[in-house]
C-alpha cells in the first residue's frame, strides 16, 4: 500500500508544472510596465480573480516585480511557440511605459503607464476649462473623415477667450482621437485653442492663429506622459511647460520640441536656442512684459526624456535616434 502510495505521488511531482495548472488557467510573466490591471484587461479577467487565484496581498501586489509567475484564471492558454509570441508582441504594444515623471521623488522607481483600453473608440471627451461647457464627440463619419458636425462643435469649443472663432484644422482634431483613445477615452480639457493674431505674441508666426494648435491637459494623467506620447505623433509640435499647466500640441509639416521653464508672466526661457516653438506661457496666461523674448535658462535641469534641440542645430526639431518611439500618423482628411 505504502509503494503504491509513493509511485502516484512520484507520477504527480514528475509531471511539469504548466501541465498540472487547472486547464482553464494560464501562466504570465511579468515585464517591464506590466500592472495587475493591465494585465486583468488583456485577458479579459478581473483584477480581484488573478489576485485570488496567486494568493496575493495589498502588500505582495506591490512587491511584484519583473519576471514573476501569475497563474490567470479561466484562460485557455495559446497553442504553440509562434501564437505565444505574437501575444507577447502584442502585450508590448499595448503595454508601453511611459518615461519616468519629471521631478519624480524617486529616479529609481518603476516608471508607470498611463495608457488604456478606449472605452469609447472614435469619441472625444472634451471640456473647455473654466466653463460649463462639455461636449461627447463622434470624430468620424461613415466615410472615415472628420464629421462636418465635429469641425462646428471644434469650432465652437476652440474659440478665442473674445468669443472669435476659426476653423480647426481637421488632423489636429484627428490626433486628439488618436490621444484620446490611447488614454482610455478620457475627458480632455481645453485650456486654449484659437487665438487671433496680436502684436504683444511672442511669436511672429503661430498656430493657433490659424486654428492649427492646442493647449491642453487630461485630468488623471500628468503632462509628462502626454508630452511622451505627443512625441510620438508624426509632423507635430509638442510643447511643455513644468512650471504650467498643459502640453502645447500643434499641426505643421516637421517635427518640433521646446521646453518653456518660465512661470506665466514671465518671458519664455526655453531649453535650448532656436527652439521652433509655437508660444510662451505668457501667450496664454497673463500680460506679456516688455523684455524679450527667448533665453536660455541657467537654473534649468533637464533630464533624458526633455532634452530638446541640441545648441547649434536649426529648426529645434527633435533628433530621431534608434531609441526612439515610432510615430504615429493620423489619417489626413480631404482639407
Amino acid at each position: 500500500m505504502r509503494r503504491l502510495l509513493f509511485v502516484v505521488v512520484a507520477a504527480v511531482l514528475a509531471v511539469p508544472l504548466a501541465e498540472r495548472t487547472a486547464d482553464a488557467d494560464v501562466q504570465h510573466v511579468i515585464a517591464k510596465g506590466h500592472t495587475i490591471e493591465a494585465i486583468a484587461n488583456r485577458y479579459h479577467v478581473s483584477k480581484q480573480s488573478i489576485i485570488d487565484a496567486n494568493h496575493l496581498t495589498s502588500a505582495s501586489v506591490k512587491r511584484l516585480k519583473i519576471g514573476d509567475v501569475l497563474i490567470i484564471p479561466k484562460v485557455d492558454p495559446p497553442k504553440g511557440k509562434e501564437k505565444d509570441k505574437d501575444k507577447r508582441e502584442k502585450d508590448k504594444a499595448k503595454i508601453t511605459p511611459v518615461k519616468a515623471v519629471h521631478d519624480a521623488p524617486s529616479r529609481g522607481a518603476a516608471p508607470t503607464t498611463y495608457a488604456m483600453k478606449a472605452k469609447t473608440p472614435g469619441v472625444i471627451h472634451l471640456k473647455r476649462a473654466g466653463v460649463a461647457e462639455e461636449h461627447d464627440i463622434k470624430i468620424a463619419d461613415s466615410h472615415g473623415k472628420v464629421a462636418d458636425a465635429t469641425l462646428k462643435t471644434f469650432e465652437k469649443l476652440m474659440k478665442s477667450e473674445a468669443g472669435l472663432s476659426h476653423p480647426i484644422d481637421a488632423r489636429l482634431i484627428s490626433l486628439l482621437g488618436v490621444i484620446s483613445n490611447h488614454f482610455g477615452s478620457r475627458k480632455i480639457e481645453i485650456i486654449s485653442g484659437f487665438r487671433p493674431y496680436t502684436p504683444t505674441q511672442y511669436t511672429a508666426h503661430s498656430n493657433h492663429n490659424h486654428g492649427k494648435a492646442i493647449d491642453f491637459r487630461i485630468p488623471g494623467v500628468p503632462n509628462e506622459a502626454v508630452r511622451d506620447f505627443c512625441r510620438t505623433l508624426k509632423n507635430v509640435g509638442c510643447g511643455y511647460y513644468p512650471k504650467s499647466t498643459f502640453v502645447h500640441l500643434d499641426v505643421r509639416d516637421k517635427d518640433a520640441f521646446w521646453i518653456d521653464y518660465s512661470k506665466p508672466g514671465e518671458p519664455p526661457r526655453y531649453n535650448a536656442p532656436n527652439v521652433d516653438a509655437d508660444e510662451g506661457t505668457s501667450d496664454v496666461h497673463g500680460p506679456p512684459p516688455s523684455a524679450s523674448s527667448s533665453t536660455t535658462p541657467d537654473d534649468a535641469t533637464e533630464d533624458s526624456s526633455e532634452k530638446g534641440t541640441p545648441p547649434g542645430s536649426s529648426g529645434g526639431t527633435a533628433p530621431d535616434s534608434p531609441s526612439s518611439p515610432p510615430k504615429i500618423e493620423a489619417p489626413k482628411s480631404d482639407d
